[in-house]
């Protein structure tokens, strides 16, 4: 036995209990004491190999740890930033059955990602439409513009001529033009406002019993001048089989009618217009029939069918320039249409015609004591108003004399108030039958002078006779005591008809 290899222990305890003598002279015990060194020795190694393993992994656990305390920092770093995400595109609290997963996460971010997407490709279209509107309501201002400034611009020229060489003849000559120059400038500000009206929801439709057939002539014979400008003709055919007493709205249907005829005359040159109705249906209270307006003009693309019934639009942006007008007609037509539960149709060729049509399904009568005349102020004659009592309540000087002019001419006795303050003063000492009021005025408007003058006196007739053509402010006038109003500039015609309807009630 070697003692410089025995193990400490085992070298302990062999000093301790045995003598080296004993051990030398005995082999067999030398060589037992051999093998048990030998497993001290082994027992030695293999707790040091162990101290070290687990040293070793303890070194290697904390990596692994760190590392995955790292790897789940990023995931909820990641989770976090992905929560956030979709709140800000939400713009609300993301809630999940889970946290944890990020695989729920990345699903909800690409589903609010889509819909992100999806909402603003709907934003961007919206802006593309709302740039084309208003390039369109620009282009509308100008034809507009344009439309107003021509006729303004012959009878401020003519206005001038004619003081220039003030001759008997040279108003003779230009006395025509000016008037028609009058009445484009009157027709297209009443389309204007029709337009407004249909626009508000303001337009009710009428059911008063009238001959279709005579306002078709009536149309067709006012629209004669403008149709032989352009070397066109209007024709009307009629169904043998049709009832032309009918109970509708004239006004509204005459309107239809004459922008559809004008619509074709501008479109047509040497041509035909026709205006057709055929019968389709008729039982015990109702008739259905069919209008046609044909023409051999220009035509149309089918393309563009729709857009010429959009609001500021035409065909096309040349249209207006080549061919004028303001672009509201087939508009008007359309709205109007709607309002009687019915549409227009367009068929067309390009080079060859158009053909606007309309179905209508309205009450007849076989009476004719019911049917009503004088439909349109153009046939309409005009009445002696003789011993009417008018007080004309007008601030602008100019506005008086026309009015003292046109009303004299009827043989009516006119008195005038400068402003409200004054009519109501007059009024309180004078005898009068009707009063015609003007709305904007100073020192007091006529919105306060008819609420003075009903105070005292809730019968008088009071008709407005104003250019304040928006909407609210005539709603305003007739809630407050105003019977009926006329827009300036105003239709002699139409202030003699309501004149007399008035006279005539007081009168009765």
């Amino acid at each position: 036995m070697d003692n410089q290899n025995i193990h400490r222990q085992l070298k302990r305890q062999i000093n301790k209990y045995l003598s080296k003598e004993l051990i030398a002279d005995n082999d067999a015990l030398s060589k037992f004491f051999d093998v048990v060194n030998l497993s001290y020795l082994s027992y030695e190694r293999d707790a040091e190999l162990f101290e070290q393993s687990s040293r070793l992994n303890d070194i290697e656990y904390l990596k692994i740890n760190l590392k995955l305390k790292e790897e789940l920092s990023k995931k909820e770093n990641v989770q976090s930033k992905l929560v956030y995400a979709i709140q800000q595109l939400n713009d609300s609290d993301v809630k999940l059955d889970n946290e944890d997963n990020l695989i729920d996460l990345l699903n909800i971010l690409n589903k609010e990602i889509n819909f992100k997407k999806k909402f603003q490709d709907k934003l961007f279209v919206a802006k593309l439409n709302a740039e084309q509107a208003n390039e369109a309501k620009s282009e509308f201002l100008s034809n507009m513009s344009h439309e107003i400034r021509t006729p303004l611009n012959a009878i401020i020229g003519l206005i001038y001529i004619m003081e220039k060489e003030n001759s008997l003849s040279s108003f003779q000559e230009n006395i025509e033009v000016l008037k028609y120059s009058a009445q484009n400038l009157h027709l297209l500000i009443n389309d204007i406002l029709d337009f407004s009206k249909i626009e508000a929801g303001k337009i009710d439709i009428e059911l008063i019993p009238f001959d279709l057939k005579e306002l078709i002539i009536q149309i067709a014979k006012s629209l004669e001048v403008n149709a032989n400008e352009n070397s066109n003709k209007i024709e009307i055919e009629l169904d043998p089989d049709f009832t032309p007493n009918i109970i509708c709205d004239p006004l509204r249907i005459g309107q239809i009618i004459t922008n559809l005829v004008s619509n074709a005359i501008k479109f047509t040159k040497n041509g035909l217009i026709k205006i057709k109705i055929d019968q389709i249906k008729k039982n015990d209270t109702n008739s259905i029939f069919k209008i046609q307006i044909i023409d051999t003009g220009i035509g149309i693309e089918a393309d563009k069918f729709e857009q010429i019934f959009q609001k500021f639009e035409q065909a096309e942006n040349t249209t207006t320039r080549q061919f004028g007008g303001s672009g509201l007609g087939l508009v008007i037509s359309k709205k109007l249409l709607h309002l009687l539960d019915s549409d227009i149709k367009l068929e067309s060729e390009i080079g060859k015609g158009s053909n606007f049509s309309f179905v209508l399904k309205v009450p007849y009568f076989t009476n004719s004591s019911d049917l009503k005349s004088n439909i349109l102020y153009n046939d309409y004659k005009e009445e002696n108003l003789e011993g009417l009592r008018v007080l004309l309540v007008e601030d602008n000087l100019i506005n008086v004399r026309v009015a003292e002019k046109i009303l004299s001419q009827w043989n009516v006795k006119v008195e005038v108030a400068l402003n409200g303050l004054i009519a109501t003063q007059m009024y309180e000492i004078g005898k009068y039958d009707i009063i015609l009021m003007d709305l904007a005025m100073p020192v007091m408007d006529g919105y306060e002078a008819t609420i003075n003058i009903r105070f005292r006196d809730p019968a008088i007739p009071i008709i407005a006779l104003t250019a304040s053509a928006s909407y609210g402010y005539l709603e305003k006038a007739i809630l407050l005591g105003i019977n009926e109003y006329i827009i300036k500039p105003f239709n002699p015609k139409e202030l003699n008809l309501k004149l007399r309807k008035h006279y005539k009630n007081t009168l009765d």
